[in-house]
């Protein structure tokens, strides 16, 4: 069971990030915050807000790890393949092959 031990400041803050934050998603972990620092516990928040209860319990152990900059942090998935190094390559060969070509002009070569 996490505990609900936040200043006034800090339930001050989630009351104003949970409405004010430009993304929804982060608004939704400042909205879990904020029923945690009401004593709500991690199931019942996860039914109020329809989040997997261990989605709630990791915002509320990231907000204890590194605060509210953890929290508001939003790390995408973005995979590297083979293929990735000759991306500019292939865009560089493909611009060519398009500069060379009796048609109209291109924006590269003007």
């Amino acid at each position: 069971m996490l505990r609900a031990d936040y200043t006034t400041e800090e339930r001050e803050t989630f009351q104003k990030l949970r409405c004010h934050y430009p993304d929804t998603r982060i608004q939704r972990r400042f909205e879990i915050l904020w029923f945690h620092s009401c004593g709500k516990f991690a199931p019942e928040i996860a039914l109020l807000v329809q989040q997997n209860p261990v989605t709630v319990r990791k915002v509320i152990k990231n907000y204890q790890a590194g605060g509210t900059e953890l929290v508001a942090r939003i790390e995408y998935h973005q995979p590297t393949g083979e293929l990735e190094k000759h991306i500019l390559s292939t865009v560089s060969n493909w611009s060519f092959f398009l500069c060379i070509l009796p048609c109209v002009p291109c924006v590269l070569c003007g």
